[in-house]
């Protein structure tokens, strides 16, 4: 799924949304989105997203959820609310989810399952468009300060 999502030409903005320690994994995959498929790319926490940022939503929006067990319901009812406005939706859980795990690792340690979906969503972007994800645009390896 991430991979024919990342090759959709009619999408143009990506947003991954995350809770608690899902942020900081929302903030990388975004990062990494930006990276290599020089896409636009916005980290969001889910109940924050359903305010101002919301306004951004098109039928051109995906939504990428890193659902977490303990926030479940209120944050499909976010993803659910962008479903109703045109966005596509990506969510990623344990269960019950565009794409599950059904790891049965406990909440706490289940965060790198996340990553490697958001990752082949940015690669098959990248290759989309016609990038080499492993040359992205403007960036070292490493980065020295003078």
């Amino acid at each position: 799924m991430a991979s024919r999502l990342g090759t959709d030409a009619s999408l143009d903005r990506f947003y991954f949304l995350g809770s608690g320690s899902r942020y900081g994994l929302a903030c990388e995959l975004s990062l990494k989105m930006k990276e290599m498929s020089l896409s636009h790319s916005e980290p969001f926490h889910f109940m924050e997203f359903r305010h101002g940022p919301k306004s951004m939503v098109t039928d051109s929006t995906l939504l990428v959820g890193l659902v977490s067990e303990s926030n479940r319901p209120y944050e499909m009812a976010v993803l659910d609310d962008m479903r109703a406005l045109g966005a596509q939706v990506l969510a990623l859980d344990e269960q019950r989810a565009d794409v599950t795990f059904d790891s049965g690792v406990s909440e706490a340690m289940r965060g790198a399952l996340y990553m490697p979906i958001g990752q082949l969503l940015g690669f098959a972007r990248a290759l989309h468009n016609g990038l080499n994800p492993d040359r992205p645009n403007n960036l070292d390896a490493v980065v020295t300060l003078a």
